[in-house]
């Protein structure tokens, strides 16, 4: 009996380690897999506001999410926020790309951000051209129908890129 336990229990224990490394990359694997999907995610959104299609922008939104304009109040539900990202959605003459540096999803792969800069191009208050660059944070919630829709959204402005004009 005791031969039998003897060699069991290494059988036992390496079988367990087995299967917790097989646990261990597979979630991994679908962190990874989730992780990619919030960064294709963030590609649909910047492709509908460069093409200007409020519809495919408003789907990418949950019905819920909270948008926090640098210096305003909180801006809740997709339609509001909507209207407020009508400006760049409406003027021709105003883009705004982003990409994300990291993007990362929770244990559970329901809920993720991601997080990067922005540049903002359009008019300035003067009517000249003008440049805006920012950071951004972008929270991502998996809803019961398996599609990604941004929950939460934060831009920041920062300091104006330096200028590329040779000194005198």
């Amino acid at each position: 009996m005791k031969m039998l336990a003897l060699v069991s229990f290494p059988l036992l224990v390496l079988g367990l380690a087995m299967a917790l490394t097989a646990k261990a990359q597979s979630a991994a694997g679908s962190r990874a897999e989730g992780e990619q999907a919030l960064r294709e995610m963030e590609a649909k959104l910047d492709a509908a506001v460069a093409a200007k299609d409020s519809q495919a922008f408003l789907a990418l939104w949950a019905e819920d999410a909270a948008m926090f304009p640098p210096g305003e109040p909180v801006v809740v539900g997709k339609e509001k926020i909507l209207g407020e990202w009508a400006p760049i959605l409406t003027d021709p003459n105003v883009s705004l790309t982003w990409s994300p540096d990291k993007a990362e999803i929770s244990g559970s792969g329901d809920l993720g951000y991601t997080y990067g800069k922005y540049l903002w191009t359009g008019k300035g208050s003067d009517g000249q051209p003008a440049r805006r660059n920012g950071k951004y944070v972008t929270i991502w919630r998996k809803g019961p129908d398996g599609k990604w829709r941004v929950v939460v959204d934060l831009g920041t402005p920062s300091d104006p890129p330096a200028s590329t004009k040779p000194a005198s």
